[in-house]
Parts: C-alpha cells; structure tokens; sequence
C-alpha cells in the first residue's frame, strides 16, 4: 500500500458518467465518443496515476447547471482516492 493516498472530493460529477468512471469508457456502450473524451481527459488531468473512487448517492444535485465536465446534467459527490 502506498504511503501517502490523496483524497479529492468533487461535489459535481455528471451522474452519467459514473459507471464510465468506474468501470473505464470501454465498458460503457452508451456513451458516444464526445462524452468519453471528456471523461478521459478528466481522468488523464486529475488522476494520470489511477484511482479509487466512492459515490455518495444521498449528495446528488438533480440539475447542476455547473457539472466537472459536460453539459448541465444531474450530479453526484465522489470521493476519488489516488496515488
């Protein structure tokens, strides 16, 4: 185990994206190839070394006119754990 894991909460991930960032953009057939370059480039920007992450599902925003990425959509907290 790593000696020292930064801890980054973001009160505004697009709740669409989620499962992508979870389980990686390849996994997610819905998604089209705009919103999985977002997802991407939010990843290489923020966790380039990966990542763990934890949702909190009771601090969802049903309309984020404000989302980390993407157009104004419903968001969610998540903790992301990294390196």
């Amino acid at each position: 185990m790593a000696a020292h894991m930064k801890k980054t909460e973001w009160d505004n991930i697009p709740e669409w994206a989620i499962y992508a960032l979870e389980y990686g953009t390849e996994e997610d057939g819905s998604l089209n190839e705009e919103e999985r370059a977002m997802i991407d480039k939010f990843v290489g920007t923020h966790f380039p070394k990966g990542y763990t992450m934890s949702v909190d599902w009771n601090a969802c925003n049903e309309f984020d006119r404000y989302p980390a990425f993407g157009e104004p959509c419903k968001t969610c907290k998540v903790l992301f754990v990294s390196p």
